[in-house]
């Protein structure tokens, strides 16, 4: 290995470390990246390799439960390595370097970048990125170098670097440290930019960006604006910070840093504008196209408003821990609070047609084995309520290698608020990963394409094989079969479901990617000018089943309004008793048999109709009744509706004859796909009532068991049996059950239930670790006197102590309730923040040191609380929200026990 290598060579991580190897790639890609050598580990191990054995030997006696144990030793470690002597052949080499490199009274950066034994060990790692612990010398001259390097080497043994080490579990000595020696760039604004929000995942960006030289925004020692870039729609939101100073050049001293005010009419301006930070996103997304997955990326901006980029790595989050859940599309199907059985059965049901649609994709059988944790797990429930589980979904979809293909499609259709970055990516042997997936992306392109040449048969078999099924149990009720013979007759419908289903979600695949490329062509060609056409020319054309059932209740209403005594029995008695008297009439009505042919049709479709505990139109035929007499009120006919929908369909056709008048091929090609997305927004319409009656069935086959264990006395009433599972259910009748005191779970539950009707959860949430220790519910309370606000950095809600710090070197007591409370932080905090049980701190950013350390160890952090160390009284008992950003002071009464302090 090379002593010296400079960004113009190849270089690898195990050389120079992540920092410079990233540089040195994003040089060579074209990117503005100051120019740049770097002492490799092997310059380092040669010159530290003397000492070697003396400075293991001192660690070996450093108590770690001591801070003062750890500061004495790397305080007699640092002054070692500042005297290290440098062979002349290396500081010749070194100096030559400069020297060819830059000009002559040029000043440059010094940084240090710490080379594990592994690339998971080293600096700027997605698993370990050491935020803030290395060294950096700024505005260094030519006569300073060797100084500089010698200090650079230092901080590789500062406390803080020893304490996180440690804390990590890692060789306190398993590592060398690569220097770079880089042309200082004098940038007059400085920003941060991850190209992912780091506390969801989501590929939203966030920029945080102040004045001056960067090492003021990234040490937090200058105040910040934040801005937030949607991925999907590019919106800006904005938070504008007082500015009152930045660090800059120290003229004076020719070298290093000094604080300055900044100009007053730039203190409260936006630090950039709209297009620079449009710049700076596009600038992420290259780095991150480029190194295959989330970037934080640091740079400066010059006078001239040039970019320069100084440093990227991996996001630290922390995929193994960390889950996404969104129920922003699926409260469609599950609205509310809902009960343990709709769960139960619904996470059922996801995983058997997911699994079936994955085979149809081509994935492989051991791929589904190997996945099915992630099967099992695609919704969640949480505060009593359906969730998507996205990080489940990601990585389910992403065994597809089509999932770029169609990725932005499905998430607009599902109706996310972003797209999300829910596994890590892998960032090694990428040629060879490229090569691999472009053989796979052949055979499922190839796979997609016949699967869709034959996709409106395969629709035709479904229906004829789930009709021929559904044939056999529709309208039927169950009351009195045999428990066991009904949970069998389950399971024979769901063993061919689960190997049918998945051509309903080849249609939900197909269906965005045709309606993206139909919106393209409109934008393309001047047609979303009309913001109705392509909406209206959806219409007609193909029959929809959720059509026919409207029609169907209008057609009796039609019936109604010929019979003058029935309107008027519509109109006064109760739809129950009227029912009653329809239904067991001795002389059947026509009215009557139509009312019959309707429920035994479609008698599952209602509201919320794939909840198992609300009852749909088979079990309250009186609200079919109910909803006649409104039609019959109205003056809609069959005929009308038909028409209208027709008339719609025929003006839309007309305008895009008149708007592509001049392009008769543009709008025979546009027709012809305008017809293939109608062909599939029926098939996905008429296959949702499948989906009723399969509910359906299963519905009462729950019913007919419920009224089983009631009539054993085995539950109070037979509604209990909604606050049960599935498994827990069927087990108690098959013997796979682990308890028979099943009233008991179902009181439980129904009070959770009661207890979640009167609390709201968000749209999304994002989880780590266990989920039930994150906050699930929004607060009640926002906003009340007592509460102080801040950027939520690293999620989860914890009560303790307020222990307010000003200055981190005087001695301090700690309890294990300890939230510490400070204006600001650096690395050299890490004991105090290791002994904290959350951290609010007034300064700092969610990209800052303090936020990487708190969602690297757990800890749930606030940052940027204005006032914090004033207004939060030490000693305090309060409370604090990682998430939402938002800090209690509590009440007397809410104090939580005081811990007996210790020294940490």
């Amino acid at each position: 290995m090379k002593a010296i290598i400079t960004y113009q060579e190849r270089s690898d991580e195990a050389a120079v470390g992540g920092k410079f190897a990233r540089q040195a790639v994003m040089a060579k890609q074209g990117l503005n990246v100051p120019p740049f050598f770097c002492l490799t580990a092997a310059f380092f191990r040669k010159v530290y390799a003397p000492l070697s054995d003396r400075v293991r030997a001192r660690l070996a006696s450093v108590d770690f439960t001591d801070s003062r144990s750890v500061q004495a030793a790397a305080s007699e470690i640092q002054g070692w390595l500042a005297n290290l002597p440098v062979p002349p052949s290396l500081e010749a080499q070194v100096n030559r370097h400069f020297d060819r490199l830059f000009k002559p009274g040029d000043l440059v950066a010094v940084r240090a970048s710490a080379v594990g034994n592994s690339a998971e060990e080293s600096e700027d790692s997605a698993e370990n990125p050491f935020a803030g612990m290395s060294e950096s010398f700024l505005y260094v001259r030519r006569d300073q170098l060797l100084d500089r390097i010698r200090g650079a080497w230092a901080s590789g043994f500062s406390a803080k670097f020893l304490a996180y080490r440690h804390a990590l579990g890692l060789d306190l000595v398993g590592f060398a440290v690569a220097v770079g020696v880089q042309k200082m760039i004098f940038g007059e604004r400085s920003f941060v930019l991850f190209t992912c929000e780091p506390k969801t995942a989501a590929r939203d960006a966030v920029l945080a960006c102040g004045h001056g030289i960067g090492e003021g925004v990234v040490q937090e020692k200058v105040a910040v604006d934040h801005f937030f870039v949607s991925f999907q729609t590019g919106a800006i939101k904005r938070e504008i910070a007082h500015k009152a100073e930045h660090l800059t050049f120290d003229a004076k001293a020719g070298s290093g840093l000094t604080p300055k005010p900044v100009p007053e009419e730039l203190r409260d301006r936006s630090c950039l504008t709209d297009d620079e930070i449009r710049a700076i996103v596009a600038l992420g997304r290259k780095v991150e196209k480029i190194f295959g997955g989330p970037q934080d990326i640091e740079g400066t901006l010059t006078a001239d408003g040039s970019v320069h980029l100084l440093q990227s790595r991996p996001v630290s989050l922390d995929y193994r821990r960390q889950r996404v859940w969104t129920n922003a599309n699926v409260t469609e199907s599950f609205p509310g609070v809902t009960t343990a059985l709709t769960f139960s059965f619904s996470r059922f049901f996801y995983r058997e047609i997911f699994a079936d649609c994955y085979r149809r994709l081509g994935i492989s059988e051991p791929t589904l084995r190997q996945n099915f944790p992630s099967l099992d797990k695609m919704i969640g429930f949480l505060g009593g309520r359906v969730y998507y589980c996205l990080t489940s979904f990601y990585h389910l979809h992403s065994q597809s290698p089509l999932f770029p293909l169609f990725r932005g499609h499905w998430e607009r259709m599902m109706g996310f608020g972003s797209s999300y970055q829910a596994t890590a990516p892998t960032m090694l042997g990428r040629l060879r990963e490229r090569a691999v997936k472009g053989a796979a992306t052949a055979a499922a392109t190839a796979n997609f394409c016949a699967n869709f040449a034959t996709h409106e048969r395969q629709v035709h078999a479904f229906h004829s094989w789930w009709e021929a099924l559904a044939s056999q149990f529709r309208g039927k009720s169950f009351e009195g079969e045999d428990p066991i013979v009904l949970i069998g007759e389950f399971h024979r419908v769901w063993g061919e479901v689960g190997s049918h289903w998945g051509v309903t979600l080849l249609n939900d695949t197909y269906l965005p990617l045709l309606y993206g490329a139909v919106e393209h062509l409109f934008s393309r060609w001047g047609l979303s000018q009309d913001e109705s056409l392509l909406s209206d020319l959806l219409c007609g054309d193909e029959s929809l089943l959720s059509t026919e059932i409207v029609l169907s209740a209008v057609d009796l209403a039609e019936k109604a309004r010929h019979d003058p005594s029935l309107m008027l029995a519509l109109g006064k008695r109760r739809p129950e008793d009227l029912w009653d008297e329809l239904a067991n009439a001795s002389a059947e009505s026509s009215f009557a048999r139509a009312l019959k042919d309707h429920l035994h049709r479609f008698g599952d479709r209602g509201l919320q109709e794939l909840k198992m505990e609300q009852p749909n139109l088979r079990h309250t035929p009186w609200r079919l009744l109910e909803m006649v007499a409104a039609y019959a009120r109205s003056d809609a006919t069959v005929a009308s509706l038909r028409a209208k929908e027709a008339a719609i369909r025929a003006a839309a056709e007309e305008r895009l004859t008149r708007a592509l008048r001049s392009y008769p091929a543009r709008r025979a090609f546009l027709r012809a796909l305008l017809a293939t997305l109608r062909r599939l927004i029926r098939n996905r319409e008429n296959s949702r009532y499948c989906r009723s009656e399969l509910f359906g069935f299963s519905k009462n086959v729950f019913r007919a068991l419920g009224a089983k264990l009631a009539a054993a006395s085995v539950l109070r009433q037979a509604d209990d049996v909604y606050h049960l599972t599935m498994e827990e259910i069927f087990g108690y009748f098959d013997g796979t059950g682990v308890t028979e005191n099943l009233q008991v779970l179902a009181d439980t539950r129904r009070r959770e239930f009661d207890e979640n009707l009167q609390r709201e959860t968000a749209t999304l949430i994002t989880t780590l670790g266990p989920v039930r220790s994150n906050p699930l519910f929004e607060s009640a309370s926002e906003g009340m006197d007592g509460q102080l606000r801040g950027l939520g950095s690293s999620a989860g809600r914890v009560r303790g102590t307020a222990r307010v710090v000003l200055d981190p070197n005087k001695p301090l007591e700690v309890g294990k309730d300890m939230i510490l409370v400070a204006r600001e932080t650096d690395p050299g905090w890490l004991f105090l923040m290791l002994c904290a049980r959350g951290l609010v701190v007034e300064r700092g950013s969610m990209l800052s040191h303090t936020a990487i350390t708190g969602r690297k160890f757990g800890i749930p952090t606030v940052v940027g609380v204005a006032d914090a160390t004033r207004r939060i009284p030490d000693g305090a008992p309060i409370e604090i929200d990682g998430a939402t950003g938002l800090v209690t002071l509590l009440t007397d009464g809410d104090q939580p026990p005081m811990a007996t302090p210790g020294a940490c």
